[in-house]
């Protein structure tokens, strides 16, 4: 089944119907190519179909979270960003750039072990861990360099 199947049929079950404006939601999910936060998918919905409010972009992301179709994670330390990934494209964790803002996505074995440690010695189930690391990027460090040179 298609992640646009599956979100029409958590939408259904939900209690709601399958919109044009919510099926537009769900197709820009499943397009992007980077995680989006609600405002970002607000925008580029927005964009296509003018009569789309920010209410229903947010009710489609709690349904489809609630169904285990998408999942929140931050891209701060702050945690003022919410971003929001298909469950089946896991990224892993990610790497902020102060300046540009630029995300890096990455993978961490480290963090794995971390979480088998907490279950081994606390007997908790880990289900999600937040890793958010910002700093300066390669390009924004040259630059940083050179002004101060």
């Amino acid at each position: 089944m298609t992640f646009l199947e599956q979100a029409s049929q958590a939408i259904r079950e939900a209690g709601g119907r399958m919109t044009s404006q919510r099926q537009m939601i769900v197709e820009l999910l499943a397009e992007a190519h980077e995680d989006l936060d609600a405002e970002e998918l607000y925008q580029q919905a927005h964009v296509r179909d003018a009569s789309v409010s920010l209410a229903t972009v947010y009710r489609t992301l709690n349904t489809l979270e609630a169904a285990g179709l998408v999942k929140e994670h931050y891209n701060s330390r702050s945690h003022d960003r919410k971003v929001y990934q298909l469950v089946e494209a896991d990224a892993g964790y990610h790497f902020t750039c102060r300046q540009c803002r630029r995300v890096i996505h990455f993978e961490s074995a480290l963090v794995q072990e971390i979480k088998q440690m907490l279950e081994a010695q606390f007997g908790v189930q880990v289900s999600n861990a937040c890793v958010c690391m910002d700093g300066l990027c390669p390009e924004c460090r040259a630059l940083q360099s050179v002004k101060g040179a």
